[in-house]
């Protein structure tokens, strides 16, 4: 059974951003699809001029496009809800947030499954559910509404907030802390040891045993097989609502600001330090005892030795400011032609020349 565009609007639409609904208000919204593969009974959302006129004559149920394109709004079918957004792409996400999210609780068996084990001091809550083979230790403390998945290990006396996704695979090391509506990802692992040893005379290894946590903030997403050491001595703390892609690495007395992006294959060095909203792309690499500002943009395989103080886009291994970046790229691109017009002002022959007039061995 699908949903009313009206019944859409009047209970989400301040909270998704939604300003009006035009065309038919009655129009029943079955799915949500792109607008590239939707059909008719679809919500799809148009984000600019050129989807929309990408549709070919297609029909949907219901679509949502920004505010400047209001006034296309007629050229829709008739049988269609239209609505407008003011932010388009936020609309987007919190609708499917909304409305059709994959239902984690849908498992098929009870709350709590036969094959699960949960030591006797833990109380889940009845609106938890707990997958096949999750192991939950002693004095551990789980909060309302959490979805603790297959195979998943919670060591002792471990928090776990409220709303919070554990997927299959993850372990949630002794004593760490997760805020409220985070999402693990599966095989990750939590508070795992830091990289902390010493070498003696002989270079053999002996290892510190790192004995903080880790602090997770609120509405954080760790990605698929991600690892997040735990402190030496304190806290690893990932602040609230930052995201992080699959692969990456966070090592130990860490502390990550709110709002930061690391995308697939970040990995950082230990005791770090790194303000709010800092973004890094794919590949980003942090050395040890780093302190990043807030707002810095880390792009193009950035490799950071350096403390960054002022916010701006980096690029680069070793990184440079986005401009400096690019220029030297392009003076890179160019540096054959330059040896080869030096060469000419000083008079010497090219390199090729040297080689293919010279006898006796090659190197």
């Amino acid at each position: 059974m699908g949903t009313v565009a009206s019944d859409i609007i009047k209970e989400s639409g301040e909270e998704c951003y939604l300003i009006a609904l035009e065309g038919n208000k009655q129009a029943i919204v079955e799915g949500m699809a792109s607008f590239e593969s939707g059909g008719p009974g679809d919500l799809v959302v148009l984000p600019n001029r050129e989807a929309l006129n990408k549709m070919n004559g297609r029909t949907f149920a219901a679509v949502v496009i920004p505010k400047e394109l209001e006034k296309e709004a007629p050229r829709f079918p008739d049988k269609t809800a239209v609505f407008v957004s003011t932010a388009v792409e936020l609309s987007h996400a919190l609708l499917k947030q909304k409305l059709f999210t994959h239902d984690y609780s849908k498992v098929g068996w009870k709350k709590v499954h036969a094959s699960a084990v949960i030591h006797n001091s833990v109380k889940i809550p009845a609106s938890t559910t707990v997958g096949p083979g999750a192991v939950i230790e002693k004095g551990v403390v789980i909060g309302k509404n959490c979805r603790i998945m297959a195979n998943s290990v919670i060591e002792h006396n471990a928090v776990i907030g409220s709303n919070v996704q554990i997927h299959p695979g993850v372990i949630i090391g002794w004593d760490c802390e997760i805020g409220d509506e985070c999402s693990i990802l599966s095989n990750s692992v939590i508070g795992g040891d830091g990289f902390g040893f010493s070498q003696d005379q002989h270079f053999n290894h002996h290892r510190i045993p790192q004995t903080g946590n880790v602090v997770i903030g609120k509405k954080v997403t760790v990605g698929a097989v991600n690892t997040i050491d735990r402190g030496t001595y304190g806290s690893t703390i990932v602040g609230e609502g930052c995201i992080m892609g699959s692969l990456c690495h966070i090592g130990h007395n860490v502390t990550l600001g709110k709002n930061c992006i690391m995308t697939g294959g970040f990995l950082c060095g230990g005791s770090c330090t790194l303000g709010d909203r800092v973004v890094a792309s794919g590949g980003a690499m942090l050395k040890d005892h780093l302190n990043i500002c807030s707002d810095v943009y880390l792009l193009h395989r950035a490799g950071v030795v350096h403390d960054i103080t002022k916010p701006g886009v980096y690029a680069g291994s070793p990184v440079l400011p986005m401009p400096k970046y690019v220029k030297s790229n392009a003076i890179y691109a160019q540096l054959d032609e330059m040896r080869q017009k030096l060469r000419e002002l000083t008079g010497q022959k090219s390199l090729s020349s040297n080689l293919s007039g010279s006898s006796g061995s090659q190197y």
